[in-house]
């Protein structure tokens, strides 16, 4: 039932991130990153224990999704602070 909760809050997180995109850097893109990782961490754990199949392939499919939400928001975060000018 968690697991089902958890999927439920990330097709929740992208729906809301797809409806109101905000093209510049925001700190509080971290707390849409992070939980669709762990999302895509459950379904791969839960996969083997509990015997359930289709939980190894969505969870590779989630992992993808967060991993590409993490590369767009590390480059947003990388853009907007190029960083200390050495003199």
């Amino acid at each position: 039932m968690t697991l089902v909760l958890s999927l439920g809050w990330y097709a929740l997180l992208l729906a809301a991130e797809l409806r109101s995109w905000r093209p510049h850097y925001d700190i509080r893109r971290w707390a849409t990153v992070f939980p669709l990782g762990m999302t895509a961490t459950a379904c791969l754990s839960a996969a083997g224990p509990t015997g359930v199949g289709w939980l190894r392939p969505l969870g590779e499919v989630l992992l993808w999704i967060a991993v590409g939400a993490w590369l767009l928001t590390f480059a947003a975060l990388v853009a907007t602070h190029p960083g200390t000018r050495q003199p």
